[in-house]
């Protein structure tokens, strides 16, 4: 069921961006994970800002590319404490396999095919 707009996605890029930024401030992360953190905020931030919706500055990326960068991360979060070996408990498996969740329950509630255009900004 898609029930959430474009702008409402936009609201959980931010919500996402501040987790990932704080992250290594909140929890008791190894350096390399703070430092994924970091670039992953980062990288959220530019696609965020590029992408053709209202939180959009430039508007490059059409809102379904943005979409489908948002799946390929949700799911790399949710394989990457496999691939890295992460302890079982361990603040960053949680971390990772929450922000992976979200990320991809995210996507699957999105309406990726709504208009994302403002009247405001179409001339």
């Amino acid at each position: 069921m898609k029930i959430m707009s474009p702008a409402a996605h936009g609201v959980v890029d931010i919500a996402f961006i501040t987790t990932l930024t704080m992250a290594p401030i909140m929890f008791d992360l190894v350096p390399a994970v703070d430092i994924a953190c970091f670039v992953m905020a980062g990288g959220y931030l530019l696609v965020t800002l590029l992408t053709d919706f209202k939180l959009g500055l430039i508007k490059v990326i059409p809102f379904p590319v943005h979409g489908w960068l948002d799946l390929l991360t949700g799911l790399a979060l949710l394989v990457a404490p496999f691939l890295f070996d992460f302890k079982a408990g361990s603040a960053e498996r949680n971390l990772f396999w929450v922000l992976g969740v979200v990320s991809v329950v995210t996507w699957f509630i999105t309406d990726w095919k709504a208009n994302t255009r403002s009247l405001m900004t179409d001339q």
